[in-house]
């Protein structure tokens, strides 16, 4: 930028010099070789300001977004691991800081667009991965439930009624804890679909719907259909905290089991 600055101070100075020696030695008038001058000086700034200088700004938009992608837990690891992914990430990263939002505002809103990711990893991460995950989120449930169970119906089902932004509504505390337990379950889930026990799956969901149904009757069947209308959202953040819950009580290894089901059976 520097270098570019001189270049251009020179041509300038060079560009005065000649005209200077144009209007000693020929009949060029002081006027008409300012306005020579003024020319291309003008030409230079419409095309700075028309079209250099929106480029930079666009570059080192793009650049922001990704520095700022880079460095943060759970986005950092989709470089590598989903390129394509990656890729949308920072192009709606970049729309969203031109809208004037700040890197941590707009990473915050991009983390619906990860729902499905997330539920083919956990398909495919080993057992402490996914219980740690699920916990986690149990928490962020609670908190947000507690804030506004809109906020959690939303976090639950992104795809229902759009995700929530975490760095707005969970504590620092709490949303690194999500970030990390996020990119975790990432970088452990690489390989191929784990295998489930369908009938322990079974075993384990029955009996838990069975004590849940004492609370809650037949109103935990809406579960099964978050994008009707007709449901209570209020409900339905309770009922998937104590269903969570009581899959977190099972063993590690029954609990990821029952989970991997019930995303297989979502999906």
């Amino acid at each position: 930028m520097t270098s570019l600055w001189i270049v251009t101070l020179a041509a300038f100075a060079l560009l005065a010099f000649i005209i200077v020696v144009l209007i000693k030695t020929t009949r060029l008038r002081a006027w008409q070789g300012m306005l020579l001058f003024l020319l291309p000086l003008l030409l230079a700034n419409l095309l700075w300001f028309s079209w250099l200088k929106p480029q930079q700004q666009q570059a080192a938009q793009q650049q922001a977004a990704i520095d700022y992608l880079a460095q943060t837990p759970g986005y950092r690891v989709l470089q590598t691991q989903e390129p394509a992914l990656w890729q949308l990430l920072v192009q709606e990263m970049q729309l969203r800081l031109r809208r004037g939002e700040t890197p941590q505002q707009a990473t915050g809103e991009l983390r619906g667009w990860l729902a499905d990711l997330i539920n083919q990893r956990l398909m495919r991460a080993p057992d402490a991965a996914v219980v740690n995950y699920i916990r986690v989120s149990v928490s962020a449930m609670q908190a947000l439930g507690q804030r506004d169970p809109r906020l959690c119906f939303r976090f639950l089902y992104p795809q229902v009624n759009g995700g929530v932004n975490l760095t707005k509504t969970l504590s620092p505390t709490l949303n690194a804890q999500e970030a990390a337990a996020m990119e975790q379950l990432l970088l452990s889930s690489r390989g191929g679909d784990l295998p489930v026990d369908q009938p322990q799956a079974q075993q384990d969901l029955q009996r838990i719907v069975a004590a849940l149904y004492k609370k809650w009757g037949d109103k935990l069947q809406q579960l099964n259909m978050p994008a009707d209308t007709a449901v209570d959202r209020s409900s339905m953040c309770a009922m998937s905290v104590d269903l969570y819950s009581a899959i977190l009580a099972l063993p590690d290894k029954q609990a990821a089991n029952l989970l991997r089901r019930m995303v297989a059976l979502s999906g």
